[in-house]
């Protein structure tokens, strides 16, 4: 029951701070499918689990509704289900999959300096950022033409020109790039980012946090730090 809730709780936190992903009703219906963000575990073959933030596993025992999924690794997902009743060794949630929502999933780019003007650098906010399961996870609001052929890149960057900027030592600063490639600032688009720290963790293993600088869309240059939990 505790994990329960605290699925509960994920899905109204979600509900209030993305509502541009999800349609949530006011009144909660107890047949309504449950939300969580998790991580694809490949277990053997196309045998998977998914990795929940809050710190449980969820087993895929019935996946009816989503046949032909594709399970990649290490792919972060929103992931919408129904618990089945009968109980699973080793899960906290054997579910019914409803729906599963990829979040898109990068590697974090250690930039050389002459690539720092084509990975772009225009105006985007960081509205919140965490860490859980090994990944740095980013929302994130920008202005767009609403055009769908119209691609923004997003990347987590290690930039040794801004080294001199951190202001906190005892932080690994890293720094949030968009590249619009020039669409029309038309309209605010929200989402959620992740980014894996396999190819930091020699970086990070003796700082207390991650700093992250972002070009912000109002206030300028703009850092948000996160520290390690204990």
């Amino acid at each position: 029951m505790k994990k329960l809730k605290t699925v509960l709780f994920i899905f109204v936190h979600l509900c209030i701070v993305l509502p541009w992903l999800y349609s949530c009703t006011n009144d909660w219906d107890e047949n309504a499918p449950l939300l969580a963000i998790g991580t694809v575990k490949v277990i053997a073959d196309q045998n998977y689990y998914f990795a929940l933030d809050e710190g449980s596993k969820l087993y895929p025992g019935d996946t009816s509704n989503i046949q032909g999924y594709q399970v990649i690794a290490g792919q972060r997902a929103f992931v919408y289900f129904t618990p089945l009743e009968e109980s699973l060794p080793g899960y906290e949630y054997n579910a019914k999959i409803m729906h599963i929502e990829n979040i898109l999933t990068k590697d974090i780019y250690i930039m050389p300096t002459e690539k720092s003007d084509s990975i772009g650098n225009d105006p985007i906010n960081a509205v919140e950022a965490w860490i859980a399961e090994g990944y740095l996870n980013i929302k994130y609001q920008f202005y767009h033409s609403n055009n769908q052929e119209k691609k923004h890149m997003l990347n987590l960057v290690v930039n040794e020109e801004i080294a001199s900027e951190n202001t906190r030592p005892d932080y690994f600063l890293l720094e949030f790039r968009h590249n619009a490639y020039e669409d029309a600032q038309l309209e605010p688009g929200t989402g959620v980012v992740s980014f894996k720290l396999d190819n930091i963790m020699d970086s990070i293993k003796d700082k207390k946090g991650i700093n992250i600088r972002v070009k912000s869309l109002h206030d300028g240059i703009v850092y948000i730090p996160i520290e390690f939990s204990k």
